[in-house]
């Protein structure tokens, strides 16, 4: 008897029709304020991704108020859980912070990093139906199926940049290097390096998933940048079993008041001494008008230049620069037996996947998930992806796995799909430098935070981005 095919779950992930009513066409010129304010508070915070949720953890002291469009708060951190099994459903895993004050906030937290550290394999390539475990290090480069001038020169890159990782660093606001900001990864490891295509290629799923597009499109500072914590033997990375959702649940947790999700910010204005802010309420549903003393924007960018008119000083041209990759995640959940070396595994020559991790890491008797992370074609990869059929797409990524894993599609028992339109922010040659040189810094009653801000998509810089963000509105509102 044949086996009935896995169940294709509707697309869960980012929830884009919570704000393209508002902004596709602009309609907001359209609605009407309420005249009488629904409240008001010191500060709203408008997006509870892991910058909005980590400035509003350095604000919670203060009248604050924190604002999500969607479902829930996490952002891109996001989990799931499969028959008592829980796995991410978006961002996976971070670096271990060595230092002190790193440290501090996490215990502050309640997250114990140190019971979360991942064990050895962290990274393993799967090539031509060859495993190679820890693939970043001395041993796993010298494996790798490359000519011997790309292992000695791979081996002289990983060198080179571990003696850079006290120049290096997030949050500085000039680039050291900065010429490498100015060509591609592809550029620099082929022509000033010298390294063989087959090298680039190699690395082809890990800037796909990581850095939102192929070592082709990607600045050489912003690649090298993520390769040096790979390369370093320092490095540790932590990973709780529902991925970084669990972080962001922390710092929801420890604010005063629950972020309001399903309410959307849709205008802005100014307001005397303040700002006013029109929220569209999904719940209830209905518009109200807020008061602040201040708003930090942890959104994207493509959000950002709809709300900040020119009555504040800001140009659609602005945001011009700013350039997103789309990821949709799936979780294939079931009697899996598939065993992987490493904590992330990355695929060469998959199109449609770039890497996977194992929930739990080991096969064992019970159910297990497949986290199967599937970057979308850049540039051309969101207006598809919004357009595209579950059904179709699950049944896409399950045949791309079942041609490097025969058998594993007879194991999946459901397929859970989640779709991030706007997933990171692509730091392209050039673009790093125009962040912190041409890119305005207006520190008025309208802050900005988000990853993309340090161009770097990563949820170390989204931490950074809202520390910045609540010093700013601390300055901001002490100045009253």
């Amino acid at each position: 008897m044949s086996r009935s095919l896995p169940r294709i779950i509707p697309w869960q992930g980012d929830t884009p029709q919570a704000c393209h009513p508002f902004f596709y066409p602009y309609e907001t010129e359209k609605i009407s304020w309420p005249e009488t304010a629904g409240g008001h508070s010191e500060v709203v915070v408008v997006g509870a991704g892991l910058s909005g949720l980590t400035a509003a953890y350095f604000l919670r002291h203060r009248d604050l108020m924190v604002l999500e469009a969607g479902e829930q708060v996490g952002g891109v951190c996001q989990s799931g859980n499969y028959r008592g099994v829980p796995y991410p459903a978006g961002s996976a895993y971070f670096y271990y912070p060595w230092e002190a004050s790193w440290q501090e906030w996490h215990r502050e937290l309640g997250l114990e990093l140190d019971e979360a550290l991942i064990a050895p394999p962290m990274s393993a390539l799967f090539h031509e139906g060859r495993w190679h475990p820890n693939c970043f290090s001395e041993a796993g480069i010298r494996s790798l199926p490359v000519p011997r001038a790309g292992v000695d020169g791979l081996l002289k890159l990983a060198e080179d940049l571990i003696n850079l990782e006290n120049v290096w660093d997030l949050g500085i606001d000039t680039l050291p290097l900065p010429e490498l900001d100015q060509v591609s990864l592809a550029h620099y490891l082929e022509v000033e390096r010298g390294l063989p295509r087959e090298v680039t290629m190699l690395l082809a799923p890990y800037c796909r998933s990581c850095l939102g597009a192929g070592p082709e499109a990607i600045s050489a500072w912003a690649g090298l940048f993520f390769l040096m914590s790979e390369f370093s033997s320092g490095t540790r990375a932590v990973a709780f079993p529902e991925g970084n959702a669990r972080l962001a649940q922390a710092l929801s947790q420890a604010l005063p008041n629950p972020p309001r999700c399903r309410h959307t910010l849709v205008g802005l204005r100014p307001r005397g001494e303040g700002v006013d802010l029109l929220v569209w309420n999904g719940a209830a549903p209905g518009f109200y008008r807020w008061e602040a003393g201040a708003v930090i924007l942890a959104v994207g960018k493509f959000l950002a230049r709809r709300l900040l008119t020119p009555d504040w000083g800001w140009r659609w041209e602005d945001f011009q620069l700013f350039r997103y990759s789309s990821y949709v995640v799936a979780a294939l959940c079931g009697q899996i037996t598939l065993e992987a070396p490493g904590y992330e595994n990355w695929i060469t020559k998959a199109a449609e996947i770039s890497d996977f991790i194992l929930a739990p890491r080991v096969p064992g008797k019970g159910p297990r998930v497949m986290v199967a992370f599937a970057p979308q074609p850049y540039p051309q990869g969101r207006k598809p992806l919004l357009q595209a059929q579950a059904e179709y797409q699950g049944r896409n990524l399950l045949a791309a796995l079942e041609d490097h894993f025969p058998g594993i599609a007879a194991e999946v028992e459901e397929v859970r799909l989640y779709r991030f339109g706007h997933a990171q922010v692509l730091p392209y040659p050039g673009f790093l430098t125009f962040l912190r040189g041409r890119f305005p810094r207006k520190q008025g009653r309208i802050i900005l935070a988000h990853s993309d801000l340090e161009g770097l998509p990563c949820i170390e810089a989204a931490i950074v981005q809202g520390q910045k963000a609540a010093r700013r509105a601390l300055a901001v509102l002490d100045q009253r």
